[in-house]
């Protein structure tokens, strides 16, 4: 369902936005703070230890959903004690082969949707969720919850359409044709930028960025607190995070670490 139609499109779903996008034009192009160590410090980092704690120091399994490019787990590629699971619905065949040869053979890979996860319920010690939360956040917000053992932890960001620190990276796109539109999250209204008709620097079809297809911001904090609880997770911590990018030198997103109820 479309954005205009009360809903948000699915990007990439079947049709592989990677395509056009290798990981360095990703590293190049997208706003993430994937690759950030202090994003890994301060976030990922300690839910880890704390899974690792939670399992007596005996190896964890760390789930990573809509990875892309997988860059945030890097940080964790060489630590014997986490097994890697990486899913993401629409990786391309060359950047898999990328992300392969960064994390080594410990890491397990699959194209999936999360509307049909192939993890099985209740075998994960922890997950993360980066930069990912503009494509059907409840639907990944319920897969996680689905895939965490009781207790287990996970890190999602997302970026707040109301936020004035990320108005440079929505005014960048609608420079270069991109649309906002009113969309629906379930119950919650979201803005929604509609990348179809972007064009680059030059004015010319930008068909790397139209690729991401449609992605929905939600305007108010309480909106994903209220869309966490309904998925059966508990917030433990709830912090902005700052960060440099390739089109706003200031992005700020909201970093929230959730854990499943037992």
């Amino acid at each position: 369902m479309s954005a205009n139609e009360g809903g948000v499109e699915i990007a990439g779903s079947g049709s592989g936005y990677y395509g056009a996008m290798d990981s360095a034009d990703y590293a190049g192009k997208i706003n993430t703070p994937a690759q950030n160590p202090e994003y890994f410090d301060r976030f990922h980092r300690p839910m880890i230890e704390r899974a690792k704690e939670r399992n007596d120091g005996a190896s964890i399994t760390l789930l990573d959903i809509a990875c892309g490019p997988a860059f945030e787990l890097e940080f964790v590629a060489d630590d014997p004690d986490t097994i890697i699971v990486a899913t993401d619905i629409s990786t391309s065949e060359k950047v898999w082969g990328e992300v392969r040869e960064r994390l080594g053979t410990r890491a397990l890979l699959f194209a999936a949707d999360v509307v049909d996860s192939p993890v099985r319920s209740e075998t994960m010690d922890a997950g993360m969720i980066v930069n990912a939360m503009v494509y059907v956040p409840d639907k990944m917000l319920a897969a996680m919850a689905s895939a965490l053992k009781p207790g287990g932890e996970m890190v999602a960001n997302f970026r707040n359409y109301s936020n004035p620190f990320n108005r440079p990276f929505y005014r960048h796109y609608r420079e270069r044709g991109g649309v906002i539109l009113d969309g629906m999250v379930g119950t919650y209204p979201v803005k929604v930028l509609d990348y179809a008709e972007c064009v680059d620097d030059n004015g010319d079809p930008d068909e790397q960025i139209r690729g991401l297809g449609q992605q929905a911001y939600f305007t108010a904090t309480d909106d994903i607190i209220n869309l966490v609880g309904e998925s059966g997770l508990h917030i433990v911590d709830h912090r902005a995070f700052s960060f440099s990018s390739p089109v706003n030198d200031n992005n700020q997103v909201e970093v929230f670490t959730m854990q499943k109820v037992d």
